[in-house]
């Protein structure tokens, strides 16, 4: 009997440690630069809070375990050899050095936009992959970053669903996955970023689970610097709910990311040109955006409500905090779809950039879209200094040549 109670007290424990709320700490350093003398203006962030570098170089940033420490240099200096690290370990760190090579300062930046890749492997092939050979996904990548390397980019975005599905199926699947879109990622020429998509994400009791990404990527949304432009990656996979009450993911950004966001736009200085990508487009020519105007005949309720759950359903308010700013553009994925608009208002004009899928529709083949069609492929283009206009995005569509099974 007394082992028994033993034992129940004992999971009853665990049961109160695990409820028990993650406890705050205090990450707090000093940045430096490849010599060891302080830098100051550099951003630290861990996805909730955000900091700026003093004159001394010193920084302090309360967090919570579980998050991820992100390092941003100021423009015209390189970010270091890592610029991520787990909360826990970086409260261990004193120091956080930057690269001994500076940024780019060119009025012309090339860069390389990609999306939607959707790997697997032989090791982590998703169960309805059939007769699809598990080697051309990753073949197809290394062919792309070789590509990729040769443009010699400023910076190299990947706008979300670097798994195949890690959404769905058992956990060891996810984090094959996973542990694959990580080392896909580490071949990209540096400076690279990544934001999540829906397929890089967990939905379990009614929430996002971040933690296979902060594992193998680091930040869910982050700051860079290409020459004076800030790109700013944010996260966008949500949940909404089907008209049967069933939960159903969507693109939403979650109030934790537009705080974070007009935190960071209160550091940055009011001239600063920005650029922000997201998995789901923010606004889209494709679907529309939302919320829809008053008085428009089709309702998308947020956050229940399936209308237009392939735009991000907090886009306008996002956009609201960025109305004041140098927008560059939006740049997005999800929808495998190449496309460019432009929103003309009284104040401002907003460039929108979505990418195609690297995948096609899955691998390979054309994603389709009524009577047209969009082929496998990337982007690669430039930012480029007009110095009557500021800074625009000018990119175009590299198509994918069809990769062909190992045993062809």
């Amino acid at each position: 009997m007394r082992l028994k109670a033993l034992r129940l007290t004992a999971t009853l424990l665990l049961v109160l440690l695990a409820a028990a709320p993650a406890v705050a700490f205090t990450v707090a350093g000093k940045v430096v630069g490849p010599t060891g003398r302080p830098v100051a203006g550099a951003y630290i962030s861990d996805g909730v809070s955000i900091a700026r570098s003093g004159p001394e170089g010193a920084f302090s940033l309360e967090s919570r375990p579980g998050r991820v420490l992100a390092l941003t240099a100021p423009p015209g200096m390189g970010d270091g050899p890592r610029w991520w690290w787990p909360v826990e370990q970086a409260a261990k760190s004193k120091a956080f050095r930057l690269s001994a090579e500076p940024g780019p300062s060119r009025d012309r930046l090339p860069l390389a936009v990609l999306s939607d890749p959707h790997l697997y492997d032989a090791q982590a092939a998703p169960t309805w992959s059939g007769k699809l050979d598990p080697a051309v996904p990753m073949r197809a990548w290394q062919h792309t970053v070789t590509e990729v390397k040769a443009l010699k980019p400023a910076l190299c975005l990947v706008l979300g669903d670097l798994a195949m599905n890690a959404d769905r199926g058992k956990p060891p699947s996810a984090r094959a996955q996973m542990a694959l879109a990580g080392r896909a990622a580490a071949m990209l020429p540096t400076l690279w970023r990544a934001c999540p998509g829906n397929h890089d994400v967990r939905y379990s009791g009614g929430q996002v689970d971040y933690s296979l990404w902060r594992e193998f990527l680091g930040p869910v949304r982050s700051l860079s610097f290409v020459g004076p432009v800030a790109v700013v990656l944010l996260d966008n996979p949500g949940i909404s709910t089907r008209p049967n009450g069933k939960p159903r993911e969507c693109g939403i950004l979650p109030q934790e990311a537009l705080a974070w966001l007009k935190a960071l736009l209160a550091l940055l200085p009011a001239d600063t040109p920005i650029m922000v990508g997201s998995h789901y487009p923010l606004a889209s020519p494709l679907v529309g955006v939302n919320p829809l105007r008053k008085g428009a005949l089709v309702k998308a309720p947020s956050p229940t409500g399936l209308g237009l759950r392939n735009v991000d359903q907090n886009g306008a308010l996002a956009m609201t905090l960025l109305a004041a700013r140098p927008l560059v553009a939006l740049v997005s994925g999800h929808l495998h779809a190449y496309n460019r608009s432009v929103l003309v208002g009284r104040d401002a004009v907003v460039r929108l950039w979505g990418a195609p899928a690297l995948c096609g529709r899955w691998w390979q083949g054309d994603m389709d879209y009524g009577p047209v069609s969009f082929p496998p492929a990337y982007l690669q283009g430039e930012l480029v200094q007009d110095k009557s206009r500021g800074w625009r995005l000018d990119l175009s569509q590299q198509i994918i040549a069809p990769v062909a099974p190992s045993g062809n």
